[in-house]
């Protein structure tokens, strides 16, 4: 399996993750290649699902354009028992998500679900991102995304607050009409004891 792209890190017991960079490297260099990795996010070995999901995500950070037309298949992989499927699935959502906002916008009530339920840090504060890229892609992508960005702002105990606030940013940028909603909050979170989150809530008084 994969054998133009050279193995995963998993099918070799490679602990690192050198082997899932040199097969992302390959597919950068030749995007038909991805198709493979695209097969393998189906396999039924979940270190294999993650490996190609990681390999897809490293991509996207280089190239999301050429992981857009697989957002279809990854977004599925956000209901996966293993949570490392998971995190690796919702980072390269996250990082195409202004590419293909229809695809998260029918997954908007599962980002809502990882928000209220995942155990993995990883997969809100990626989950919290998704949401942001999906707001800032237009004006009904921002408004149908709001709702879910508070829910993250409040999100265990606020640890995503300052994703959230990003993202809030990136929705009045597209959406100016939610100025009015979006100002009493940013205002209010001025004086948060958290640094990450005052430079956030910053960071939208300057767009609203």
């Amino acid at each position: 399996m994969m054998s133009d792209l050279g193995p995963l890190s998993s099918q070799i017991g490679q602990r690192s993750e050198a082997a899932n960079r040199e097969a992302a490297a390959r597919g950068l260099a030749n995007p038909a290649l991805l198709e493979e990795v695209a097969f393998g996010l189906g396999h039924k070995d979940a270190a294999v699902v993650g490996d190609s999901a990681e390999v897809m995500t490293m991509v996207a950070q280089r190239a999301p354009e050429l992981v857009a037309p697989f957002a279809e298949r990854l977004a599925p992989l956000l209901g996966h028992k293993v949570a490392r499927v998971r995190w690796e699935a919702i980072h390269a959502l996250a990082l195409v998500a202004g590419l293909r906002p229809e695809v998260i916008a029918g997954w908007l009530p599962r980002l809502g679900e990882l928000l209220a339920m995942d155990a993995s840090v990883i997969v809100r504060d990626y989950a919290t991102e998704a949401l942001g890229n999906f707001a800032g892609s237009g004006a009904d992508a921002a408004k149908q995304a709001l709702p879910f960005l508070r829910q993250a702002l409040a999100a265990a105990g606020g640890k995503h607050a300052g994703r959230a606030l990003e993202g809030m940013a990136k929705a009045v940028e597209t959406a100016p009409g939610l100025t009015g909603e979006l100002l009493p909050l940013a205002e209010q979170l001025l004086a948060h004891e958290r640094p990450t989150v005052r430079k956030a809530a910053k960071g939208l008084m300057k767009r609203l």
